[in-house]
């Protein structure tokens, strides 16, 4: 039970050090009390005086009210009783948005006090509650109840009103965080847009995406489904994404040709003709640069890569094979392009120049033996015959290769073919990527 304490009030106003108002409550101990006045918003317990105090807000006076109603041995002061019936007769509540026949309205939830006639006018009733329309009038009211407690979608709101605007129901805008640039979601009044956004490829249900161009298209579809705005940097980096996105499946379409005209001026001096399948293949990798070529088998890739070597010009070159192949490529070389200088290396021994050829071909397993004289001819370009030998990153011949392929300037080629790029697992890939010079436009491995 709670002890009689003297007759003075145990619920008083004081100021404090800075001359705010605060609520001061004195009583015993008891338990059920205390855990009630631990509710009372920004509270503190002075250990000296064994008093509670907090910041006089409205959202205090509900809680003391509330204390006062349930523990009738508490006596509030008359400044405090003033406090109070002041408090009642003002609006308390919270603020959130809702979308309602099609359009976004402010949601009233009441705690204390009378709505505001002025937020009566146009308001509707649903489930309980109160929605209010999005109106300047209503946004100067609610600045005016300093114990509004607006969220951050109905803050938004209220900006944008403001401001003379038309809340759109999100926006989409651009940020800087721990993890990088996003683009993130903000909801303004319909709850269900950021629900939906969680669950976009990318998203990782949040409201958040990386400036990835693979999710451009998909983001696209989001925001034209969701009438959401795109504002202030957003709309350069969205437009930005979506060109690379374009530009991406563009480039996904060329690789994926099934036919192209012939180049005439190459197929005027190449040694046979290739199909239009192939001349496809030639026109995607002199604009990839750095690129598979990863036709089934028997279907021409060597045609394909010697091909593109002379469209490009990218003399001197070097063909990196398995050693059961080398004899292959120069008969390959022979045939179509016999105006063409080729040759083939053999044995370890590091110190041996290579002599000036157009094309220099070498197995895997010497180049890094060979390394620094085959660096040395500063190749134009660089292909890789069944490039998936080159698919375990530890091995001591996928790092020979990689070194060489930084001889390679950024404008030469580099050509991997395989019919089977990937053999057991996708890291396979990685190692193949790096090479290729294409590794960072999946991010990394």
């Amino acid at each position: 039970m709670m002890q009689e304490l003297p007759d003075r009030a145990n619920v008083e106003l004081r100021p404090d050090p800075d001359g705010e108002q605060t609520v001061v409550l004195s009583f015993p101990y008891d338990r059920s009390l205390v855990d009630l006045v631990r509710t009372i918003p920004h509270r503190r317990f002075d250990w000296d005086t064994r008093e509670w105090s907090a910041p006089a807000t409205d959202w205090a006076a509900m809680k003391v009210t509330e204390a006062l109603e349930r523990y009738p041995e508490l006596r509030p002061s008359v400044a405090v009783a003033e406090w109070l019936t002041g408090v009642q007769q003002r609006w308390i509540g919270s603020v959130s948005t809702t979308r309602h026949d099609g359009r976004g309205w402010w949601v009233l939830t009441t705690l204390a006090g009378p709505v505001p006639e002025i937020l009566l006018d146009g308001a509707v009733q649903r489930d309980g509650k109160l929605l209010v329309p999005l109106t300047m009038a209503g946004a100067e009211s609610l600045r005016a109840q300093r114990s509004a407690r607006l969220d951050a979608g109905a803050e938004r709101c209220a900006q944008i009103v403001e401001r003379g605007g038309d809340p759109p129901p999100a926006r989409l805008v651009w940020v800087r965080g721990m993890d990088g640039e996003e683009l993130r979601l903000e909801v303004i009044w319909d709850p269900d847009i950021g629900l939906a956004f969680t669950q976009l490829p990318g998203a990782d249900g949040t409201r958040a995406v990386g400036l990835d161009p693979w999710l451009a298209e998909s983001l696209d579809a989001f925001i034209a489904r969701h009438d959401v705005a795109v504002t202030g940097e957003a709309v350069e980096v969205f437009a930005r994404l979506l060109e690379e996105h374009r530009s991406a499946a563009d480039a996904v379409r060329r690789s994926r040709a099934t036919a192209a005209e012939p180049i005439e001026e190459i197929a005027a001096v190449l040694g046979g003709e290739p199909t239009p399948f192939q001349w496809a293949a030639v026109r995607y990798a002199l604009s990839a640069r750095g690129t598979f070529l990863a036709d089934e088998q028997g279907l021409g890739k060597t045609i394909e890569a010697l091909a593109t070597l002379e469209a490009d010009g990218a003399y001197p070159a070097i063909v990196v094979c398995p050693a059961s192949l080398k004899l292959n490529w120069l008969r390959e070389l022979s045939l179509w392009l016999p105006h063409r200088s080729a040759q083939a290396l053999a044995g370890t021994r590091g110190d041996a120049p290579v002599q000036p050829a157009d094309v220099t071909v070498v197995n895997y397993d010497i180049v890094a033996a060979r390394l620094s004289a085959l660096s040395a001819i500063a190749p134009r370009a660089l292909v890789l015959d069944e490039s998936h030998y080159c698919k375990n990153a530890a091995a001591k011949r996928t790092q020979a290769v990689q070194q060489l392929s930084t001889a390679v300037p950024r404008d030469g080629l580099v050509l991997a073919l395989t019919g089977t790029p990937v053999m057991n697992r996708p890291p396979e890939l990685i190692s193949q990527l790096r090479i290729l010079g294409r590794l960072a436009d999946f991010g990394s491995g």
